[in-house]
This record gives structure tokens, C-alpha cells and sequence, in this order.
């Protein structure tokens, strides 16, 4: 006789899975506080507003990517991290940091830039007008800058609830 079960699990997105998410994301930003600030820029509470941002909006399933670091003359340097939601389910849930330091952000200041995803432009104006207002930030829209030199690569990922972002550092 034999014997076979079937399992199946669903996992829902919840704003507790959002909330691990964005506090990678607000542990890889402390470092670039540490290593590059004048002084302390980010702030601890800019750094909070970051992440109760990010986790405001990965929970309503709307972020394209954000990047937090260092401009200089419109351009992103190599002190820069760039996270983008995952469209499908991540499997590996990396451990925050591993920010390198060292890289000139002389007459640069820090800054941040956010895009949304499809979702964003799928729903209606009141709908995005009430994420918005739920968001301790209120961005301004524009173009996406481009790197100094260099390109962006992939190299740590965030995950929880089916969910995630991977992060990209600037190499070359």
C-alpha cells in the first residue's frame, strides 16, 4: 500500500513581510551614514522615513526600484544602492550590509530616487493619491539619473512573504 499527500502553501503579503524588507534596506543605509556623511546625512530619522516609505509601498505592491547614496552634478556615484522589487518570489533572503567604503563623494550630496512599477499606473488617481498620502515622504516626480561610470550589479537580495528587492551596488 502506498500512501502519497499533497501540500500546498500560499503565503499573503502583509505589512509585517514589507517591514523586514525595508529594514534591510534601512541597515544597508546606516553604513552610508558612518562612511560618507557630513554630518550625519541621512539622518537616523530621514533613514526611518526611508524605511517606513519603502515598506508603505512594497505593501501595496507599487515600488519599481529606489536609490539611496550620492550625487554629484546630477549623476549617482559609486557611494549608491539601488534596490529593485522582484516580480516574482525571491528565494534567497540575504543579511544587510557588506557597503563598501572609500568612494569620493566630494561636492557630492545624498539623496534619493524612486520609480514605481506597472501596479502604479494600473490604478486609479484616488487610489495612488491615497498611497501617497500614507507615506511619511512626499517625492516630486522626475527623470531617473544616470551612474558617473560604471554600471549597476546585483548583489544582495532581500526577502519575506513571497516578496522581495535585490540590491545593486555600482561596479566598474
Amino acid at each position: 500500500m502506498s500512501t502519497s499527500y499533497s501540500v500546498s502553501a500560499s503565503e499573503t503579503f502583509s505589512l509585517t513581510h514589507a517591514r523586514k524588507i525595508a529594514s534591510k534596506v534601512a541597515t544597508d543605509l546606516k553604513p552610508l551614514q558612518r562612511l560618507y556623511a557630513r554630518p550625519y546625512d541621512p539622518t537616523d530619522q530621514r533613514i526611518d522615513e526611508y524605511e517606513q516609505e519603502l515598506a508603505h509601498l512594497l505593501k501595496h505592491d507599487v515600488v519599481g526600484s529606489v536609490i539611496y547614496g550620492y550625487q554629484r552634478n546630477g549623476q549617482w556615484t559609486k557611494a549608491s544602492l539601488c534596490y529593485t522589487a522582484s516580480a516574482g518570489s525571491l528565494q534567497v533572503d540575504d543579511d544587510p550590509g557588506k557597503v563598501v567604503p572609500g568612494h569620493d563623494i566630494d561636492g557630492a550630496n545624498f539623496t534619493s530616487s524612486l520609480t514605481y512599477n506597472a501596479n502604479w499606473s494600473s490604478l486609479t488617481a484616488v487610489k495612488q493619491t491615497e498611497i501617497e498620502r500614507g507615506s511619511p515622504l512626499q517625492r516630486i516626480s522626475g527623470s531617473a539619473a544616470p551612474l558617473e561610470k560604471g554600471y549597476w550589479g546585483n548583489d544582495l537580495s532581500y526577502s519575506a512573504g513571497s516578496r522581495g528587492v535585490v540590491r545593486s551596488t555600482v561596479k566598474g
